[in-house]
């Protein structure tokens, strides 16, 4: 059994990113001491209970038990009132922010009107887990804190997207919609869209036929252009060499990646980060002091 918990808000970043995580907290196959004892949350907390010997989770939120099985996630807002149940052990992953950061993330969607619900392991989550703890206890190299922000930010988007998922209808248009969706929330990993459209139900035929209704351009230039708005905001709110960008948003090589950027933007990548009049142009909605629209994200 391990565990660890650290105020990490105060190391520096290499960029000014708009969210930056205040702590983190992980155990493994560890016994809670206060359990039982009722805690009232100061900050904002993505808490993901990974695994239990205990059939399901009956943490008390506001004297009401959760009753959900494991893995589950539970959102901790400020002034919610917590009380951890059951004596077994369980595998936990946690990142929290300052309670003025709430704003941000409910602008950007990532903040769901329940506040827990069941998620699953699936191979894109497994591999940012393994991400967030691959980076910790690494803070005091350069670039590390970035991209550990970035990481939770990814986190919270894939449990949210599965609790959009669950909640999803069996109509053509919902499935669509919740395919683009997808392509959103999995931008850099490879993408197949055949496999995307067996997913949600689409035949190969289908799924192209239902698309056309709704955007007008191909599925793969939908990802593309995503992935570029994507590499946009990064190259703004980061110092990350354009490289590292490039391969963060899955394009195969840094020649193709100049090539498409410049095709969309009008310009080099490296001519976009030094040119904040057109950020304005491109992202109007942007705040040069550190806010993005929830457009650019999602």
């Amino acid at each position: 059994m391990f565990w660890h918990n650290s105020s990490i808000r105060e190391i520096a970043r290499a960029g000014n990113f708009p969210l930056k995580i205040s702590g983190i907290y992980y155990c493994n196959n560890r016994i809670f001491p206060f359990t039982g004892k009722e805690n009232v949350c100061r900050f904002l907390e993505v808490s993901l209970r990974l695994r239990s010997t205990a059939r399901r989770c009956e943490d008390r939120i506001n004297g009401t038990p959760m009753n959900i099985p494991f893995p589950n996630v539970l959102y901790k807002t400020p002034g919610m009132k917590i009380a951890l149940a059951g004596d077994l052990p369980r595998d936990t992953i946690a990142f929290y922010f300052q309670p003025a950061d709430e704003k941000l993330l409910r602008e950007w969607g990532l903040i769901p009107d329940e506040p827990f619900w069941p998620i699953q392991l699936n191979e894109n989550l497994l591999h940012l887990i393994s991400e967030f703890r691959h980076l910790l206890g690494r803070f005091t190299l350069h670039g590390i804190m970035d991209q550990l922000d970035w990481v939770c930010l990814q986190i919270i988007r894939e449990v949210c997207f599965q609790r959009v998922s669950d909640e999803r209808q069996s109509d053509p248009e919902s499935r669509i919609m919740e395919a683009a969706l997808y392509f959103q929330h999995h931008f850099d990993r490879k993408i197949s869209c055949d496999t995307v459209a067996s997913r949600f139900g689409f035949s190969h035929a289908g799924f192209f036929r239902e698309w056309r209704k709704h955007f007008d351009c191909s599925p793969q230039h939908y990802i593309q252009n995503f992935r570029l708005k994507v590499a946009a905001f990064r190259l703004i709110q980061t110092s990350l060499p354009i490289s590292a960008i490039a391969a963060e948003v899955h394009f195969s090589s840094l020649t193709a990646f100049h090539r498409k950027f410049r095709e969309m933007f009008g310009v080099s990548p490296d001519h976009f980060r030094h040119d904040p009049e057109r950020w304005e142009r491109e992202f109007p909605d942007f705040n040069i002091t550190g806010k993005i629209s929830d457009n650019i994200l999602r």
